[in-house]
This record gives structure tokens, sequence and C-alpha cells, in this order.
């Protein structure tokens, strides 16, 4: 089995991919430690029950930034290469452009939301922090992206190293003075994420662009742009966040604090999962372009293994040592902690294959069939979370969101497989 392992690890030639690539595994080591960081101060300092508060207002970030990375980031990382005759300058133009007509249409939807929900919106949330806080963060991680795709990974982990690197102190003091809330949370975030725009400040500036370079750039991320967007806006019905959402509202803010506890333990597999989306895209592309069909879902079919085996090991591990893991961490173990492990562990391997293959998908100009699939799942979310969540609590719902991440994993290996058989 370990010498099964090297062979693909080797035939994915690592030394071969864009330096992007390797820092974009370093700049996760730091992403994904400081908001699990972020999480055991919180759980320390409000304890479940506003943190859950506080999760369910994260979640709905999440689920904005999703919609940035299908109809912003996306387009722009598997795009960028092949820009042809439009310059990086006037590239950007157009996506800042398209990035503030976006953030203009999310806070309006999310001050009417709002509006709409009244007095079901808890007091300990700051509506207008929390609108800073989604054009803050998407701001930084368009910085980020766009470094990537210009191959300056360096100024990317930079632009991290601020955000996270003060994040992480102004916390860990607050933390231990004991005046740690919601709204300083946030209010920290924010700040950290101007102060890393810092070395965005010169593409920033020299940002400029015609209308013919608007009408290319806006042509061709529409091809892809509008399918993703639906496709994630649609998909999230599916996702863990709609499923953990679920838990706050049907079974209790406490209860969903502590299962985002045990999931930010999971998710230290998102080093890969996130840093992944840094290169998986542009290398399907080039392997498409160099080799067709075939050579594409051969890449994918060794990332993907590649991807489960670390994900699934490192979950085995995790379970091992779960109750003195989690007294560490959080001072505390948690209800069916075992059972959130496993199946949130098996659901983020899934996640990784779906994300490694959608990619492909994208380079095979197939986001319309991603569209579908991913609404047969979701519409099978809708159809379950409910009974499930209500009959069994909060593993029912978990193991709705399994079954429902089986359904479309299942749906794109399939539609990779025929898609590229013939090409």
């Amino acid at each position: 089995m370990i010498d099964r392992l090297r062979q693909f690890a080797a035939s994915i030639q690592l030394d071969d991919l864009p330096v992007r690539a390797r820092w974009s595994f370093a700049d996760q080591i730091l992403v994904s430690g400081v908001n699990f960081l972020t999480t055991v101060f919180l759980v320390r300092a409000l304890g479940l029950q506003e943190f859950g508060i506080y999760s369910m207002v994260m979640i709905g970030v999440q689920f904005l930034a999703g919609l940035q990375m299908a109809g912003i980031l996306a387009p722009m990382m598997s795009l960028f290469d092949q820009r042809g005759s439009v310059p990086a300058p006037a590239y950007l133009a157009t996506v800042l452009l398209h990035q503030t007509a976006l953030i203009a249409t999310l806070i309006a939807a999310v001050l009417i939301a709002v509006a709409l929900a009244g007095k079901a919106v808890p007091a300990s949330v700051n509506v207008a922090l929390a609108c800073c806080l989604v054009v803050a963060t998407q701001v930084q991680d368009l910085a980020r992206r766009f470094f990537y795709v210009t191959e300056r990974p360096a100024l990317a982990f930079t632009s991290d190293v601020i955000a996270y690197g003060c994040r992480l102190a102004a916390l860990a003091l607050l933390a231990y003075q004991g005046s740690l809330t919601i709204s300083l949370t946030w209010l920290v975030i924010i700040a950290a994420c101007i102060a890393a725009l810092i070395p965005f400040v010169p593409d920033a500036a020299h940002a400029r662009s015609t209308s013919h370079d608007i009408k290319a750039v806006s042509e061709r991320h529409r091809g892809i742009a509008g399918w993703l967007m639906a496709n994630n806006f649609v998909g999230w019905f599916g996702d863990a966040g709609f499923v953990l959402f679920m838990i706050g509202g049907l079974v209790g803010a406490a209860d969903l604090g502590a299962v985002w506890a045990v999931f930010s333990v999971v998710l230290v597999v998102n080093l890969l999962l996130q840093s992944i989306e840094n290169f998986v895209p542009s290398a399907a592309t080039q392997a498409l372009m160099q080799g067709g069909g075939v050579a594409v879902r051969n890449y994918i079919d060794r990332v993907s293994v590649l991807g489960v085996v670390l994900i699934l090991s490192t979950v085995a591990a995790l379970m091992l040592l779960a109750d003195p893991l989690m007294h560490l961490v959080f001072g505390r173990t948690f209800p069916a902690q075992l059972w959130i492990l496993a199946i949130l562990g098996v659901n983020q391997a899934l996640v990784h294959v779906a994300m490694v293959v959608t990619a492909g998908l994208r380079a095979l100009a197939r986001v319309r069939e991603v569209f579908v699939a991913q609404a047969v799942a979701s519409a099978a979310s809708l159809v379950l979370v409910w009974p499930m969540t209500t009959a069994w609590g909060v593993i029912g719902a978990l193991l709705t969101l399994l079954l429902v991440r089986v359904v479309l994993t299942a749906q794109l290996a399939v539609l990779l497989r025929r898609e590229t058989q013939d090409r």
C-alpha cells in the first residue's frame, strides 16, 4: 500500500508543479492553523451557545464567499492563462469591477434578509460589522488569488501572513484578557484583512482597462461563471454549511457549536483541500492542452486517490486520539464526537474528490453538467435533512450530508469518464 501511494505521488510530478502550488501548501498551513486556533479561543471564551451563534453567521459569510469563488475567483483561476492579448492590469481592473458589483448585490441581499428576519436575529450579532466582514474578506481573498495566477505566490503568502498573523495575535491577547466577544472578533478580522491589502496596492493602483478588454474578459468569464454561480447557490443546499445551519435551527445553537468545534479538528485536511484550488484547475487545463481528455482523466484520478488516502489516514489518527485531543484543545469532550469525526472525515474525502473532478470538468467546459449533478444532490438534501434531523438529531443531519455527498461525487465521476472517453 505504501509503495502504491509513493507511485501515485511520484506520478503527479510535484517537482513540475507551478511554484504557486508549493507556496499554496505553506499558505494553507497558516490559514487553517489560524482558523483552528480562532475556533479554540472562541469556544473557550464564549461557550457553546454564543459560539453556535457566531458559527451560524460565519456559515452565511462562507456561503457568500462561495458565490464570489464561483462568479469571480474560479473563472480567473481557470482562464487567466488563456487571456490572450489582454494585459494583466486590464484583467485585474475588470475583475475588480465584477467584484464591486457582486459586493453591492450581496450586501443589499443581506440587508433585505435581516429586515425580513426581524427579531429572529440574535442581539449579539452586529449586522453592520457582519457586512464589513463580507467585504473585507472577499477583497483580501481576491488579492491573494490574483498573486497566485500572476505567479507571485510569495506575495500571496505575505498577504496571508499579515491577515492571519495579526488576527491570531489580537485574538490571543483578547482571549488572555477575557474580553473576547463576537463583535470584537469580527473587528479584528476586518482590520487584519485591510492591513493585508498593502502588498496589493501597487497592482490596484496600476489597474486600467479599456471597454474592449472589459468586454473580452467579461464574455470569457460569463461562459462559466453563470453556471458556476448557479451551481454554487443550488449546491449550498447539499453542502456542509446548509446541514450545519439546519442543526443550529432545528437542534440548537449549542449543538451546532459542539459540531463546529469537532469539525474544526477534522478541517486539518483543508491543508490539502484549499491548496489544490490554487493549482489543480490550471494543471487540469494544461493537461487538456497537452494530452487531451485522457491526460485530464489520468491527472484527476491520481490527485483524487492520493488525496483520499491522506485524508482518511489523518481522520483515523484523529479518531484514535479523540478524547485526549479534545481535552487538550477545548478542555472538554463532546457528545457523539467519534461519530462526528468519522462522518465528517469521510465527507471531506468525498469533497476532495468532487473538487478535483469538478476542476477537470471546468477545463472541459462542462459546467452546465456539473450544475445538473449538483441540483440532483441538493434536491435529495432538501427532501431528507428535515426528517433525518428531526428523527435522529445531529447524527441524522450529518448522515444526510454524507449520503448527499456520495450521490454528487458518483454523478461527477461518471460524467468525467463520459466526457474524456473520446477526447
